[in-house]
């Protein structure tokens, strides 16, 4: 008995990744995009925990890593696909240009599917991690709030497509990203992620969710800057 719910502590954690990713979609067609931010930083952490808890206990399964991938496509990949749909829909965009975020959702199960099949690495992935992505899309309804000039470029056309097209192309891309994971045993790693996580906590301070968008910006900067040296 003990030992099954052992087992099953990871697969609980990301079940209830997949409720927060469920919960999101509610919001989004309720336009809450307030409520949206919290579950969203849930989801993160529930998807931060399974693995770390797999890992702690030392339990992995075939199903495991299904469930995880599936609740990620939810939470990371339709979530904030329909977040970004729902808010500019709000705002009164209108035609095509409405339908770009779903390739969001597209490319992330396409992206998922790839990382299931490849080596996993605790120092780097392969292409843009879909939290990282998907949470700029939830803060992205809040950042018009904070800034009328930024505001007017988020609702241009124009920027919903080169948003899409160019997030999801780090997604299946073959650039490296440095990991947030712990376990690394490579000092140099250490420090790049204390280093950005500090500068991600002072952006946030200082610029909120403008600060949290930023955050990604600076995540593939940092990433391709050190394409060399990641390995």
């Amino acid at each position: 008995m003990l030992v099954n719910i052992k087992n099953n502590i990871p697969n609980l954690l990301t079940l209830a990744n997949l409720l927060c990713g469920l919960i999101i979609i509610i919001h989004a067609a309720q336009l809450k995009f307030d409520e949206i931010i919290y579950w969203a930083i849930a989801a993160l952490l529930f998807d931060f925990m399974d693995g770390t808890a797999a890992r702690i206990l030392n339990v992995s399964s075939t199903m495991g890593k299904e469930l995880d991938s599936l609740a990620d496509v939810v939470s990371f990949g339709v979530a904030p696909a329909l977040v970004l749909f729902y808010y500019w829909k709000a705002i009164y965009v209108e035609g095509f240009f409405l339908f770009a975020p779903l390739t969001i959702a597209v490319i992330a199960a396409y992206r998922l599917a790839k990382f299931n099949m490849t080596e996993q690495n605790t120092d780097y992935f392969i292409g843009l991690p879909t939290p990282a992505l998907a949470f700029a899309c939830f803060v992205l309804p809040k950042i018009h709030n904070e800034s009328p000039y930024v505001y007017t470029i988020i609702q241009n056309p124009y920027f919903i497509i080169l948003f899409s097209l160019i997030g999801g192309f780090f997604l299946v891309s073959n650039f490296k990203f440095f990991s947030l994971k712990i376990g690394s045993k490579n000092q140099k790693y250490n420090v790049v992620r204390a280093a950005y996580l500090i500068i991600c906590v002072l952006l946030i301070v200082w610029l909120h969710f403008f600060g949290a968008f930023l955050c990604l910006l600076l995540y593939i900067g940092l990433s391709l800057s050190i394409q060399n040296r990641i390995h």
